[in-house]
């Protein structure tokens, strides 16, 4: 088994096979998971406490939208 810093000389196959192994290769590549893949944060709503304010009497609506049912 080779290690990762020897390189193959594939002058020698034909063109055939070298398309091939070059399309093989760019699958193999496009396979391979993203070394650090960017975490995407969790939002609660915690981080709006205190950012948000309401217009009007908050206990009305939310009777208005209860009773609507």
């Amino acid at each position: 088994m080779g290690t990762t810093n020897e390189k193959l000389d594939i002058s020698a196959l034909p063109p055939a096979s070298r398309r091939e192994l070059l399309s093989y290769y760019q699958y193999l590549l496009e396979r391979r998971p993203a070394k650090n893949p960017p975490r995407q944060k969790n939002k609660t709503f915690s981080e709006l406490c205190g950012k948000l304010s309401w217009d009007g009497d908050a206990i009305a609506t939310q009777r208005k939208l209860r009773d609507e049912w």
